[in-house]
Protein backbone atom coordinates (compact mmCIF):
# COMPACT_ATOMS: atom_id res chain seq x y z
CA UNK A 1 0.00 0.00 0.00
CA UNK A 2 1.33 3.42 -0.89
CA UNK A 3 0.83 6.20 1.64
CA UNK A 4 1.13 9.85 0.73
CA UNK A 5 1.95 12.27 3.49
CA UNK A 6 0.62 14.15 5.37
CA UNK A 7 -1.22 11.18 6.79
CA UNK A 8 -4.97 11.62 6.72
CA UNK A 9 -7.36 10.27 9.35
CA UNK A 10 -9.28 8.26 6.76
CA UNK A 11 -6.06 6.52 5.65
CA UNK A 12 -5.06 5.68 9.23
CA UNK A 13 -8.51 4.15 9.73
CA UNK A 14 -7.96 1.71 6.85
CA UNK A 15 -4.63 0.37 8.13
CA UNK A 16 -4.50 -3.11 9.59
CA UNK A 17 -1.80 -4.85 11.58
CA UNK A 18 0.91 -6.24 9.32
CA UNK A 19 -0.01 -4.11 6.30
CA UNK A 20 3.07 -3.42 4.21
CA UNK A 21 3.33 0.26 3.32
CA UNK A 22 5.54 2.63 1.34
CA UNK A 23 5.62 6.35 2.10
CA UNK A 24 5.90 9.16 -0.40
CA UNK A 25 5.91 12.87 0.38
CA UNK A 26 7.31 14.92 3.23
CA UNK A 27 8.40 13.25 6.47
CA UNK A 28 10.46 14.34 9.46
CA UNK A 29 13.55 12.62 10.85
CA UNK A 30 14.36 13.02 14.52
CA UNK A 31 15.51 11.14 17.58
CA UNK A 32 16.67 11.59 21.18
CA UNK A 33 18.33 15.03 21.09
CA UNK A 34 15.52 16.72 19.16
CA UNK A 35 12.93 15.15 21.45
CA UNK A 36 14.84 16.25 24.56
CA UNK A 37 14.95 19.80 23.18
CA UNK A 38 11.20 19.82 22.61
CA UNK A 39 10.03 18.05 25.75
CA UNK A 40 12.72 18.60 28.36
CA UNK A 41 14.01 22.03 27.34
CA UNK A 42 10.51 23.24 26.40
CA UNK A 43 11.42 24.53 22.93
CA UNK A 44 8.51 24.38 20.50
CA UNK A 45 9.14 22.54 17.23
CA UNK A 46 9.98 25.01 14.45
CA UNK A 47 7.46 23.32 12.16
CA UNK A 48 3.84 22.20 12.47
CA UNK A 49 3.92 18.41 12.97
CA UNK A 50 0.14 17.96 12.73
CA UNK A 51 -0.76 14.94 10.53
CA UNK A 52 2.90 14.31 9.81
CA UNK A 53 4.99 11.15 9.87
CA UNK A 54 8.17 10.92 11.93
CA UNK A 55 11.05 8.57 11.18
CA UNK A 56 13.22 7.85 14.22
CA UNK A 57 16.77 8.12 12.92
CA UNK A 58 19.92 10.21 12.87
CA UNK A 59 21.35 10.86 9.42
CA UNK A 60 24.93 11.45 8.55
CA UNK A 61 24.83 14.43 6.21
CA UNK A 62 26.90 16.90 4.25
CA UNK A 63 26.24 20.57 3.71
CA UNK A 64 27.16 21.88 0.29
CA UNK A 65 26.72 25.65 0.23
CA UNK A 66 23.14 26.07 1.49
CA UNK A 67 22.07 22.58 0.44
CA UNK A 68 22.00 19.49 2.65
CA UNK A 69 22.57 15.96 1.42
CA UNK A 70 21.85 12.90 3.55
CA UNK A 71 24.64 10.38 3.11
CA UNK A 72 23.06 7.64 5.18
CA UNK A 73 20.17 7.18 7.58
CA UNK A 74 18.88 4.08 9.29
CA UNK A 75 16.02 3.60 11.65
CA UNK A 76 16.73 3.62 15.37
CA UNK A 77 15.18 1.83 18.33
CA UNK A 78 11.85 3.36 19.33
CA UNK A 79 11.67 2.22 22.96
CA UNK A 80 14.02 5.02 24.03
CA UNK A 81 11.50 7.52 22.67
CA UNK A 82 8.44 6.00 24.37
CA UNK A 83 8.18 8.71 27.01
CA UNK A 84 7.81 11.35 24.29
CA UNK A 85 5.40 9.50 22.00
CA UNK A 86 2.14 10.30 23.87
CA UNK A 87 2.82 14.04 23.59
CA UNK A 88 3.97 13.78 19.97
CA UNK A 89 0.59 12.25 19.19
CA UNK A 90 -1.73 14.28 21.44
CA UNK A 91 -0.07 17.68 21.70
CA UNK A 92 1.56 17.95 18.27
CA UNK A 93 -0.87 15.83 16.27
CA UNK A 94 1.67 13.44 14.74
CA UNK A 95 -0.18 10.66 12.86
CA UNK A 96 2.55 8.17 12.12
CA UNK A 97 5.83 7.07 13.63
CA UNK A 98 8.32 4.87 11.82
CA UNK A 99 10.79 3.10 14.10
CA UNK A 100 12.56 -0.10 15.00
CA UNK A 101 11.47 -2.64 17.58
CA UNK A 102 8.39 -3.10 19.67
CA UNK A 103 6.69 -0.47 21.78
CA UNK A 104 5.25 -1.32 25.18
CA UNK A 105 1.60 -2.17 25.72
CA UNK A 106 0.96 1.19 27.37
CA UNK A 107 1.55 2.85 23.98
CA UNK A 108 -1.42 1.08 22.40
CA UNK A 109 -4.07 3.37 23.90
CA UNK A 110 -2.18 6.49 22.82
CA UNK A 111 -2.21 5.41 19.18
CA UNK A 112 -5.87 4.41 19.48
CA UNK A 113 -6.95 7.65 21.18
CA UNK A 114 -5.16 9.81 18.60
CA UNK A 115 -6.07 7.78 15.51
CA UNK A 116 -2.41 7.23 14.73
CA UNK A 117 -0.19 4.30 13.73
CA UNK A 118 3.25 2.95 14.50
CA UNK A 119 5.22 1.41 11.64
CA UNK A 120 8.14 -0.99 11.87
CA UNK A 121 11.04 -0.44 9.51
CA UNK A 122 13.73 -3.08 9.10
CA UNK A 123 16.81 -2.37 11.16
CA UNK A 124 20.13 -2.41 9.33
CA UNK A 125 18.50 -1.34 6.07
CA UNK A 126 19.97 2.15 5.92
CA UNK A 127 20.72 1.77 2.21
CA UNK A 128 17.02 1.24 1.50
CA UNK A 129 15.94 4.20 3.64
CA UNK A 130 18.62 6.49 2.25
CA UNK A 131 17.86 5.63 -1.37
CA UNK A 132 14.24 6.69 -0.89
CA UNK A 133 15.18 10.27 0.08
CA UNK A 134 14.63 12.56 -2.86
CA UNK A 135 15.87 15.73 -1.18
CA UNK A 136 16.35 17.52 2.10
CA UNK A 137 13.86 20.36 2.44
CA UNK A 138 14.94 21.83 5.79
CA UNK A 139 17.21 21.21 8.74
CA UNK A 140 16.58 22.82 12.10
CA UNK A 141 18.78 22.77 15.19
CA UNK A 142 21.94 21.91 13.30
CA UNK A 143 23.87 22.19 16.57
CA UNK A 144 22.45 18.73 17.34
CA UNK A 145 24.37 17.42 14.29
CA UNK A 146 22.93 14.09 13.12
CA UNK A 147 20.20 14.34 15.73
CA UNK A 148 18.91 17.62 14.31
CA UNK A 149 15.37 17.87 12.97
CA UNK A 150 15.26 17.04 9.26
CA UNK A 151 12.40 17.63 6.84
CA UNK A 152 12.85 15.45 3.80
CA UNK A 153 10.93 14.39 0.74
CA UNK A 154 10.81 10.64 0.21
CA UNK A 155 9.55 8.39 -2.54
CA UNK A 156 8.51 4.82 -1.77
CA UNK A 157 10.15 4.70 1.66
CA UNK A 158 9.61 1.14 2.74
CA UNK A 159 8.71 -1.53 3.20
CA UNK A 160 7.36 -0.65 6.63
CA UNK A 161 4.75 -2.66 8.48
CA UNK A 162 1.82 -1.53 10.61
CA UNK A 163 2.82 -2.54 14.13
CA UNK A 164 0.24 -0.60 16.17
CA UNK A 165 -3.00 0.40 14.54
CA UNK A 166 -5.70 2.85 15.51
CA UNK A 167 -7.59 0.06 17.30
CA UNK A 168 -4.68 -0.16 19.73
CA UNK A 169 -3.61 -3.59 18.50
CA UNK A 170 0.12 -4.27 18.79
CA UNK A 171 1.58 -6.77 16.32
CA UNK A 172 4.95 -7.44 18.02
CA UNK A 173 3.28 -7.95 21.40
CA UNK A 174 0.57 -10.14 19.89
CA UNK A 175 3.24 -12.33 18.29
CA UNK A 176 5.31 -12.39 21.47
CA UNK A 177 2.29 -13.42 23.56
CA UNK A 178 1.37 -16.14 21.07
CA UNK A 179 4.92 -17.51 21.11
CA UNK A 180 4.97 -17.52 24.92
CA UNK A 181 1.61 -19.30 25.04
CA UNK A 182 2.87 -21.93 22.58
CA UNK A 183 6.05 -22.36 24.61
CA UNK A 184 4.08 -22.83 27.83
CA UNK A 185 1.85 -25.36 26.09
CA UNK A 186 4.90 -27.28 24.87
CA UNK A 187 6.50 -27.18 28.30
CA UNK A 188 3.23 -28.42 29.80
CA UNK A 189 3.13 -31.27 27.29
CA UNK A 190 6.70 -32.27 28.18
CA UNK A 191 6.06 -32.22 31.94
CA UNK A 192 3.03 -34.52 31.48
CA UNK A 193 5.01 -37.10 29.51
Amino acid sequence: MEIHTPLKDEVVSTLELGDQVYFSGKIYIMRDATLRRIFEEGVSPPVDLRNQVIFFGAPSFAKEMDRYVILSVGVTTSQRMEKYIPSLLSKYGVKGIIGKGELGEKMNSHFQRNNAAYFLFVGGAAAIATSSIERVLNVWWEDLRGEALFEVEVKDLGPAFVAIDNDGENLPLNVKNKVLANLRALQGDQSES
